[in-house]
């Protein structure tokens, strides 16, 4: 199940707009018609929107930003119509204001959308057993290209992330990333994030569990990419997900924050590799640290009494 909501746009800007859609991989129009929610007269259309995430809101964002569209005293309105009627304006609300709202509105997509494969096999090598990961998350074992590094997640606090997935009563913070691959050997290396599973969109529109054998080089050249890539670590869960390669992604633009409490010898781990990869360091205390990583997430580290 998905996401969807009514996209109003001028009718000069509907071809973009429709444009601007098409750059996230999990989100479609599915319709277009004149907007008569907004008089008879108004040049606008409606434009039916389905998505399995709300990563199509950021983008939505960044167009509008770039069209000088969310200023306060803009005259031009790009807004959505929710399932239950409510109308907002873009300009009006934060990204995360609205992707709340969004949620609220059809809270039984969370508990529908994210069932990714769940009837399809699981491709695990029955010589080893299953790497650790959050509860209800399927494993996948593939050999990491450098070492792990072996800390533990102690605890989770999603301060402000712009999506989650829910899999297996497990929430997972979704990052969206152009480089899936380099992405997931920062997170595997840094937090030392097991590999649980990677996806792609089949032709059909459904999700299908990627090869076991996945290389991101060879998979990027033949254009058959894993679409999310799930990682876990005790209570830590993060879904990376491609963006696409015609997506206009912004990293210093990224509103996602997440806290993690690890013992004093990860957290002296962790903080020693974002001094030297040169990380900007947000803040520093004497119970941990704040640091941005190159992926736009502010990343909040305690260290466990």
């Amino acid at each position: 199940m998905a996401y969807r909501f009514l996209l109003e746009v001028p009718k000069t800007l509907a071809d973009d707009a429709s444009a601007v859609v098409s750059t996230v991989s999990d989100a479609q129009v599915l319709v277009v018609r004149n907007s008569h929610g907004l008089g008879f007269d108004d040049p606008y259309v409606d434009m039916s929107i389905a998505a399995h995430s709300l990563q199509v809101i950021e983008q939505l964002y960044r167009w509008i930003d770039e069209l000088g569209l969310s200023r306060p005293e803009s005259r031009v309105v790009v807004g959505l119509v929710l399932h239950g009627g409510r109308r907002l304006a873009l300009h009006e609300m934060t990204r995360s204001r609205l992707i709340a709202a969004i949620r609220r509105d059809q809270p039984w997509v969370e508990h529908t959308l994210p069932k990714i494969g769940e009837h399809e096999r699981d491709h695990v090598r029955a010589d080893a057993a299953p790497p650790a990961g959050p509860a209800g998350a399927v494993a996948i074992t593939t050999a990491p290209s450098r070492t792990v590094t072996s800390h533990t997640v102690l605890g989770v606090d999603m301060i402000d992330t712009e999506d989650t997935l829910i899999v297996g009563g497990t929430d997972y913070a979704v990052i969206p990333v152009l480089e899936i691959g380099a992405a997931e050997r920062f997170y595997r290396e840094v937090f030392g994030l097991q590999l649980l599973r990677r996806v792609r969109r089949d032709a059909e529109g459904g999700w299908e569990e990627v090869e076991h054998a996945y290389v991101h080089e060879r998979a990027m050249r033949d254009n058959v990419e894993a679409d999310i890539v799930f990682l876990g670590n005790g209570a830590l869960g993060l879904a990376l997900r491609r963006a696409g390669r015609a997506a206009r992604l912004d990293y210093a633009r990224i509103e996602n924050a997440v806290g993690i409490t690890v013992d004093a010898q990860s957290a002296a781990r962790i903080k020693a590799m974002v001094l030297m990869r040169g990380y900007t360091l947000l803040g520093s205390t004497p119970d941990g640290f704040e640091f941005r990583d190159p992926f736009g997430v502010a990343w909040s580290i305690r260290r466990a009494a």
